[in-house]
């Protein structure tokens, strides 16, 4: 080992100068480079500073200077807003017709399809067509009862419901602003709805309605082609009926959402129908199925309580294989939905799983919408407690297209209309 370390030769001193030497030129080679480098880069930043404070100093200015344009039109009306370059209505605006009419809303190329109209006599909000009202829309008038429905080219047409006030409803099908079809029997008797989801993909919102009979019955027991439905036995379903109440399908376990879900959530409230958001429970993690309604549901005040709804799906056989571990993630969801929302959730069951599965447990607790489609029945023949009613999985609703033979669940809420809306005040969302 002694040998080893006397073979070792000691480094060589001129080397090492010659060594340092040329480190030292290679570093100020470095620190030239990288200055230059940080010059160029400095300048770059500066240049591109320059022209994002510049163009947005410029938008600036151009956005502030059209919101504040006038217009002075042909017609004698005063347009004030936004402006494209041809010098047309062309974003958000108002114009001041010669009769003192105001008109808003989002321009495009000097039109507005869609805004509010502000009279002495009326607030309208909807499509418009020539600044008139012309498609879906709602107008408050004055005397303090609200249209609701089809316009064109100004006067009421088509489906539509003059409401006086919550519990007084006129509804049938109007023409050049005359009602054709009065309802023969009061409204509010029974008070209808429906749930919807990805198999309604077709729905004519603005043509929402329910066939029924001269006494205000609907057709409940299926849908056949060139036949108005039955109820109780075949009869005459010439009337309509308003449809008061919408159940929509939001999320489905885990991670779906149904496709239809916004679309439907939008158009029922602009249609002022009462709004009911239910889940699909699938046996799969509960908390992830928690965030996933959370996450993707609007709750808005007037709405009903969000619903829960535990069946028995061909998918995981869940009630009937794992009903402790899938009836517990039951309770859990609705506890955290009422914790979330601050309203009591509703549980969706069909009568035979729920006199099995909630009769004498927790969810016997919470208000049911209860499924049960006996062709004779006047109430569900449960003796829980049940607000809602689902008569049918085969109706037929004006409005929507039945591709594939895609029905319609039919509801009744338990009460009359007065009672409905006392229901929403008390237990909906706040």
């Amino acid at each position: 080992m002694d040998d080893t370390i006397n073979q070792i030769t000691p480094p060589s001193t001129t080397g090492s100068a010659k060594e340092e030497s040329m480190c030292k030129e290679q570093s100020s080679r470095r620190m030239t480079l990288n200055y230059i480098l940080f010059l160029i880069l400095g300048l770059f930043l500066g240049f591109v500073g320059y022209l994002l404070i510049d163009h947005h100093y410029y938008r600036s200015e151009k956005i502030h200077f059209q919101k504040s344009d006038t217009l002075h039109l042909e017609d004698g009306s005063i347009y004030l807003g936004e402006i494209n370059a041809a010098k047309q209505p062309h974003g958000y605006g108002m114009l001041t017709t010669t009769e003192g009419k105001r008109v808003t809303g989002e321009w495009t190329n000097g039109r507005l399809n869609k805004g509010t109209l502000l009279t002495d006599q009326y607030e309208y909000v909807g499509s418009l067509r020539n600044l008139m009202p012309d498609g879906d829309g709602k107008m408050i008038y004055a005397s303090d009862s609200t249209f609701i429905g089809r316009w064109q080219q100004g006067k009421r047409q088509g489906i539509g419901k003059l409401i006086f006030n919550p519990d007084s409803i006129v509804f049938g099908r109007w023409d050049s602003d005359s009602l054709l079809m009065p309802n023969p029997f009061k409204i509010g008797e029974r008070v209808y709805g429906i749930d919807v989801s990805r198999f309604q993909h077709s729905i004519d919102w603005g043509n929402l309605a329910l066939h029924s009979d001269s006494l205000g019955r609907i057709s409940k027991n299926g849908w056949v082609e060139g036949e108005p439905g039955y109820y109780f036995g075949k009869t005459d379903f010439n009337f309509l009926q308003p449809i008061h109440f919408v159940f929509m399908k939001s999320t489905d376990g885990a991670y779906q959402i149904d496709p239809f879900y916004y679309r439907n959530h939008n158009a029922a409230r602009e249609r002022g129908i009462t709004v009911g958001i239910y889940h699909f429970l699938r046996f799969e993690p509960v908390e992830e199925q928690i965030e996933n309604f959370i996450a993707n549901v609007q709750m808005e005040k007037g709405d009903l309580p969000p619903v829960l709804d535990i069946e028995d799906d061909n998918r995981h056989h869940a009630l009937t294989q794992h009903s402790e571990a899938y009836l517990s993630m039951a309770l859990k969801w609705l506890h955290a939905i009422e914790a979330h929302f601050g309203v009591r959730p509703i549980i969706y069951m069909n009568k035979n799983n729920y006199l099995r599965y909630a009769v004498g447990t927790e969810l016997e607790q919470y208000d049911c919408w209860i499924a049960n489609y006996n062709r004779t029945a006047q109430d569900p023949e449960i003796e829980g407690k049940w607000r809602f009613w689902q008569v049918s999985c085969k109706g037929a609703v004006n409005g929507i297209q039945y591709k594939d033979m895609s029905h319609v669940d039919l509801d009744v809420f338990h009460g009359t209309l007065p009672e409905f809306h006392q229901y929403v005040e008390t237990y909906g969302i706040k």
